[in-house]
């Protein structure tokens, strides 16, 4: 079954999330740079969806905050593969599944 594209915009959850956490924790984004020791605009860019998480900010993340660096890195890259699936759903359609293809 083929799924359409219905329009929703899709939301880098990571981000969002870390959103969240600063909000949560009544942290702001310098202290949290700092505390990350990363710069305050590599910050701002991971919140604003401009740059995305890499292993190194997710090890440094669930130190951080107390959780696993791997859910982390699942958020971000649930949003990649989302953000994938999209961009090239026509490339998808033409790959011949091997089944069909024999």
């Amino acid at each position: 079954m083929k799924r359409k594209d219905i329009g929703i915009p899709l939301t880098n959850s990571a981000a969002a999330l870390l959103r969240d956490f600063l909000e949560d924790h009544g942290l702001s984004q310098a202290r949290l740079a700092a505390d990350l020791h990363i710069s305050p605009q590599l910050l701002n860019d991971l919140l604003a969806s401009r740059r995305l998480l890499t292993p190194e900010h997710c090890l440094k993340l669930g130190r951080y905050f107390g959780n696993e660096p791997e859910y982390w890195m699942r958020l971000q890259n649930h949003y990649l593969f989302r953000k994938t699936q999209r961009e090239k759903a026509a490339e998808l359609e033409a790959v011949v599944p091997l089944r069909a293809a024999g």
